[in-house]
């Protein structure tokens, strides 16, 4: 466990690794003695499993506020750690942390390409789902660039700062910066894709072969780029040159590029209480009904078994892509001092898109998905209090299949949740080989007490890296 100082912060990490460096051991804590009265199902430890490693920390009212960050790269969870400590809030530091992974993680976010969030509004107690997925829109199924007017809605809906704030950082990346052992290890599986085309081979394999982990990444075109989107926001992509260069470049009409909006909708919810396990509900998809139908049905089975139907139940609704496999994802999650949480998950569709860079601005073209097998991300909400309770994102790695990431999320949550485990400490209960990443924050309080007590999970299988950081109420 690693301990640093930010501003005058208290930041604590929690990975199998940070990004360049060694894997870290993390020693999980024991569990505490005293006795808690956890509210309902509200009190519930989600995070059953797979993880190398968590943070494990206690406040209550008076004691300095506590922001949980988790990220599939490292360097973008630290850039959500920076926007926290300026005083940025939940869904700023998400909006950050999206584009940031642009930079460091192009294989599997790009501002081509789209995703999926599931949002909890504290103050107004209100979960939504925020719906940008790239769907095909262009020839050989390219993909309609939804991904920077998802992130916009996103911190305008639930964040504080200025839209120059979440971008800068990603700019300033794009110049130069180290490559992450995630991204490495996307380019070693990619390089021959990207060798076909002669800017992907300039940027990624500069001398024949990929680069390696710790080596220096220099995308001046993408830094132009992300230069116009800081500047102009999303009219760069929807009405400027950027979006009229994607346009050209995936033979899709200008006016279709223009006229993309995201979409706000409801949740697919499992009611557990007084609290509620929300999953992303796409307008295309039944799959609220369907996971309820699932969850009553297997009433009687044991909890991982029940957990496995739920999470069949919404692989079947819509949630996988049209080829049935799954697309690689890349996902984070955030919850903020105010109790607002974010949990998103992002895909280029395959990895690094088509592989092809569309000419002059340093973005991969991506293909198109019809759904979120790519990722799943959720939260536990308790929407009588304005509190985030759980946070994850799960993404496919993208050769485990189309149900990989909600299966992922839902054996990791419900199980769990039904058993309602204690979670002082995180159990290494699922196989490495099991399909699927999750990385999540898990809460319990006590009513008793009034603490609240939370646990960061890195899933080491992605590289991922989570972060505390505690601030002045």
């Amino acid at each position: 466990m690693t301990e640093t100082s930010l501003l005058g912060l208290r930041t604590v990490t929690s990975s199998a690794h940070r990004g360049t460096g060694q894997p870290v051991k993390m020693p999980v804590r024991a569990p505490h003695s005293t006795r808690r009265i956890w509210q309902g199902l509200g009190a519930i430890a989600i995070a059953a499993s797979l993880v190398g490693g968590c943070v494990n920390t206690k406040y209550r009212t008076g004691a300095p506020a506590q922001n949980y960050i988790a990220a599939d790269e490292p360097r973008a969870a630290e850039i959500g750690r920076d926007i926290i400590a300026q005083g940025g809030k939940a869904g700023d530091a998400a909006a950050a942390m999206a584009m940031a992974m642009t930079v460091t993680l192009p294989s599997r976010v790009g501002l081509t390409g789209g995703g999926v969030c599931v949002v909890f509004d504290a103050a107004k107690k209100e979960t939504r789902t925020l719906d940008f997925l790239p769907r095909p829109a262009g020839t050989g199924g390219a993909a309609l660039p939804g991904f920077l007017r998802g992130v916009y809605a996103l911190q305008a809906a639930n964040g504080a700062m200025r839209w120059e704030q979440a971008v800068v950082s990603a700019e300033q990346l794009a110049r130069s910066t180290p490559v992450s052992r995630a991204l490495a290890r996307d380019l070693a599986d990619s390089a021959a894709r990207l060798s076909a085309d002669p800017e992907a081979r300039r940027v990624f394999l500069p001398t024949g072969a990929p680069l390696a982990e710790g080596a220096a990444l220099s995308q001046p075109e993408l830094a132009v780029s992300l230069s116009q989107v800081r500047r102009s926001g999303i009219a760069a992509m929807y009405g400027g040159p950027l979006g009229g260069a994607v346009a050209q470049a995936a033979a899709i009409d200008p006016a279709t590029v223009r006229g993309f909006q995201p979409r706000w909708t409801g949740t697919a919810a499992v009611p557990l209480g007084i609290v509620s396990m929300h999953f992303a509900q796409l307008p295309e998809t039944n799959n609220g009904t369907a996971l309820t139908a699932a969850w009553n049905a297997a009433a009687d089975l044991p909890s991982d078994q029940r957990a496995a139907r739920v999470a069949q139940a919404l692989g079947a609704t819509g949630n996988g892509v049209s080829n049935g496999a799954s697309a690689p994802g890349a996902g984070l999650v955030v919850i903020d001092h105010e109790e607002n949480g974010v949990a998103c998950s992002f895909t280029m569709g395959a990895p690094f898109g088509s592989g092809r860079m569309v000419p002059g601005t340093g973005l991969l073209a991506a293909r198109g998905v019809d759904g979120a097998g790519f990722g799943a991300p959720g939260l536990l909400t308790n929407a009588i209090v304005g509190r985030t309770q759980f946070a994850g994102a799960a993404s496919a790695a993208g050769n485990d299949g189309p149900a990989a990431a909600p299966a992922a999320l839902l054996t990791a949550a419900l199980p769990a949740a039904l058993d309602k485990e204690p979670g002082a400490a995180i159990r290494v209960s699922r196989a490495a080989s099991g399909p699927g990443r999750a990385t999540f924050v898990t809460c319990q309080t006590s009513i008793e007490s009034g603490w609240k007590e939370c646990q960061i999970a890195a899933d080491p299988r992605a590289h991922a890296l989570g972060i505390l950081v505690e601030t002045e109420r």
